[in-house]
């Protein structure tokens, strides 16, 4: 935990060519997926109908890409920064999101983030990271990898200004 309780990572944490484990994991429960499907209007019976869905080729219905994919990205989320920084803050982008296995109901989800670079603005307050969110289950498989840049405080940041 570093400064205010934060449970996420900061600036100083993102090594190029480092990975960051990113703590806890997320367990998807069984009715959570079909609720997500339906209210993102989602309407294959792959994630919805477990009848149909038990006939099909995986035996069960499968959790909505879409879902996996934000729970791994919230797993990985940074710390919080700063309020005056918080326009800053915003993802610039996901490049890509590519599902790469499976997930069904039951499945517990855990987070790293492949660091790419790391550019600490002239500044000081924090600095634009690439790197790539990986997600596995609970076998270790990748589920998910997302490739995002976004702009990461600095832990020195809020010592010395708060």
């Amino acid at each position: 935990m570093g400064p205010r309780g934060q449970r996420g990572w900061w600036l100083e944490d993102a090594t190029p060519g480092g990975v960051i484990e990113h703590p806890g994991g997320r367990t998807i429960g069984a009715d959570e997926h079909p609720l997500f499907a339906w209210l993102t209007d989602n309407a294959s019976d792959v994630h919805g109908d477990a009848h149909r869905a038990a006939a099909g080729p995986f035996g069960q219905t499968l959790v909505l890409g879409a879902l996996t994919a934000a729970v791994v990205i919230g797993l990985a989320e940074p710390a919080v920064c700063h309020p005056r920084d918080a326009a800053r803050a915003v993802p610039v982008g996901w490049a890509r999101i590519a599902l790469t296995a499976t997930v069904v109901a039951g499945a517990t989800l855990t987070a790293r983030s492949l660091v790419e670079s790391a550019t600490p603005d002239a500044d000081g307050g924090g600095g634009l990271v690439n790197r790539v969110i990986e997600g596995r289950d609970q076998n270790g498989t990748v589920v998910v990898r997302v490739r995002e840049t976004r702009w990461i405080p600095c832990e020195e940041d809020w010592t010395t200004d708060c």
